[in-house]
């Protein structure tokens, strides 16, 4: 594309929604590199409006599609049929609530069921509110034609904590209703990284289902890989969820925080899925995280919440990016408590100020210490090298993150220090270990336990204060997207800054710009150290992305996605509101509608 034409691009018309953040693509070592010359932004061309040219045919008075011979794009996949594993321990949340079958009611309302097959095995409660559902045994089930439909009966009651019982209930949807994309969602009480998914009201108060058990039951069916492992649960968002559960999907939905009784809104997301089952998954994940805050903030009985869509792909270098920076800072982190308290939120059925009931259970808990990473780094150590890398490789992971207008001192994901507690420390050793987590770091998670300053704790106030949300790092970090809360990223594949590549998932490498000067590429098989942040190669500060998926580059500005096809040189803009494509004719110097 000629240079003079490339000074000419400026980013017009937002889209009213927002637009998402493009999947992290792993480079196949048989792909040839795409071409370099991408547009670069500039300051002549508007987004398409409503009122673009439009080419249409004479004979039928139709749009045209794709004159020129241009090839018609599409923003998503070409899928036309998904599978949505949903894993329902009701527990005390149906029992003493009805929210499961409140959420039950949402899918069913959505009209999802023809294109998308939503299977749901329902388990863990002594007393169902609705729909014939039986305590007396587990059942499986499907939401299709407007209801809940019975696909299994009387398989006992089966213990929701069991590695055994996910693994049977994978394995059934695989085999019964295969698709071309897999979902999977945890539906309980979340109790973090170390005690796990669970508390079945027909097994001890401490049984859970541990991220290890999870790994193992995923494991068993590698066959599957899943677009997104969603946990509707409490404080599940933590680097060590996004390490375990990075082999068996693309991106993981959590929650930091404890949620609300109304959890997600799943009415919204599952309509837009029904009707297309392409649809990219960042977008469908910014659905998800869109509607929860959107419920939380309109509905009455909403409350805090904050959650995001994480690109675990990335889980592996932020876990030596955390580790480098965690060593360096370890007296800091050794001499205060930088953890954070943070309670359970009140249910739908309860009064404003009540919370969860008292018992001792490991995953109902009351209150839960939270240490998010990029406060603690924002506090400690901002500009090392060590801390440099570590808020890259977050910003890599936080792909697409939403907080309700009140939630301001949680950036998205936490790591797990055992600030002294010992019961806590020998749990997570056996787990950690058991999730690949080397032994190292988890000895030196010891230290924790005899701290001196366990109850010394740290004051955030003045960062609670000042942090604005992850548009705070737009200069270091690219564009931001922010609107309500609502943030979101990508890595810069346009060969600019940090450029991930897993495709060997265990050598623990990647690739990236070694040289700050000179911008030499290299590849480093330890950890981040010199880093570019935010030129390309070629120099240009731009942040175009290259999806090798789809081989196609993609451009953010504000809430504008353009995309550029290198094969035919060709600019396209995307229109979410009309999910139309209008491609830009540089002769004319105008846009068309692309069908």
């Amino acid at each position: 594309m000629k240079k003079g034409f490339l000074k000419k691009l400026i980013i017009g018309i937002l889209v009213a929604l927002g637009l998402f953040v493009l999947i992290i693509m792993i480079l196949p070592e048989d792909e040839e590199e795409p071409n370099f010359n991408r547009p670069i932004p500039g300051n002549a061309i508007s987004a398409p409006s409503q009122t673009a040219s439009v080419e249409t045919s004479t004979e039928n008075d139709e749009r045209d599609a794709s004159p020129q011979g241009r090839k018609v794009l599409s923003v998503g996949s070409s899928a036309k049929s998904a599978t949505i594993m949903v894993y329902v321990n009701g527990s005390d949340l149906e029992s003493e609530y009805g929210e499961a079958t409140e959420d039950i009611s949402e899918m069913i309302s959505s009209g999802i069921g023809s294109n998308v097959n939503v299977v749901l095995q329902t388990m863990g409660t002594k007393k169902w509110k609705n729909y014939g559902i039986s305590s007396k045994t587990a059942q499986t089930w499907t939401v299709a034609d407007g209801k809940l439909n019975l696909v299994r009966d009387g398989l006992g009651q089966l213990d929701c904590t069991s590695k055994d019982t996910l693994s049977e209930f994978i394995g059934f949807c695989k085999d019964n209703y295969p698709a071309e994309r897999y979902f999977f969602l945890f539906w309980n009480h979340g109790g973090g990284p170390v005690y796990g998914f669970g508390y079945d009201e027909w097994q001890a108060e401490d049984a859970s289902l541990t991220l290890a058990e999870m790994s193992a039951a995923f494991a068993e069916h590698k066959d599957v890989h899943f677009d997104i492992i969603g946990m509707d649960c409490c404080i599940m968002a933590s680097l060590e969820t996004c390490y375990a559960m990075a082999p068996y999907c693309k991106y993981a939905l959590l929650s930091e925080d404890f949620e609300s009784g109304l959890g997600w809104s799943y009415n919204g997301w599952m309509k837009s899925f029904e009707q297309n089952p392409g649809i990219s998954t960042t977008l469908l994940g910014k659905y998800i995280v869109d509607d929860i805050i959107s419920s939380n903030e309109s509905e009455s009985y909403g409350d805090s919440a904050c959650i995001a869509l994480f690109n675990v792909s990335a889980a592996k270098s932020l876990y030596t990016a955390w580790k480098a920076w965690a060593y360096k800072n370890e007296s800091a982190l050794l001499n205060q408590n930088y953890s954070r308290e943070h309670k359970a939120k009140r249910h739908l059925s309860r009064g404003f100020w009540d919370m969860w009931d008292s018992d001792d259970s490991d995953v109902t808990l009351s209150d839960y210490y939270i240490s998010d990473i990029l406060a603690m780094v924002e506090n400690i150590d901002n500009s090392s090298n060590e801390a440099k890398g570590l808020t890259s490789a977050l910003k890599a992971s936080v792909a697409y993150y939403g907080h309700t207008s009140d939630k301001n001192e949680l950036t998205g994901m936490a790591v797990s220090l055992p600030y002294g507690d010992s019961d806590f420390y020998q749990k997570l050793r056996s787990v950690y270990g058991q999730i690949g987590l080397d032994s190292e770091y988890i000895n030196w998670l010891e230290n924790f336990v005899s701290s001196s300053a366990t109850g010394s704790y740290y004051n955030y106030d003045s960062f609670d204060n000042s942090w604005g949300g992850w548009s705070d790092y737009e200069n270091d970090y690219g564009c931001n997207y922010s609107n309500g809360g609502s943030c979101q990223y990508s890595w810069d594949y346009g060969w600019g800054d940090d450029w991930y590549d897993d495709s060997d998932y265990d050598d623990g490498g990647f690739w990236g710009f070694l040289d700050d000067i000179s911008g030499d590429w290299g590849y480093d098989y330890d950890s981040y150290s010199d880093y570019d942040y935010g030129c390309d190669r070629n120099g240009y500060a731009d942040d175009w992305i290259y999806d090798y998926e789809s081989e196609l580059w993609y451009y953010y500005d504000q809430d504008a996605l353009y995309l550029y096809d290198d094969e035919s040189n060709t600019m396209f803009y995307y229109d979410e509101d009309n999910d139309d494509i209008y491609y830009y004719d540089e002769s004319a110097d105008d846009w068309y509608l692309a069908e």
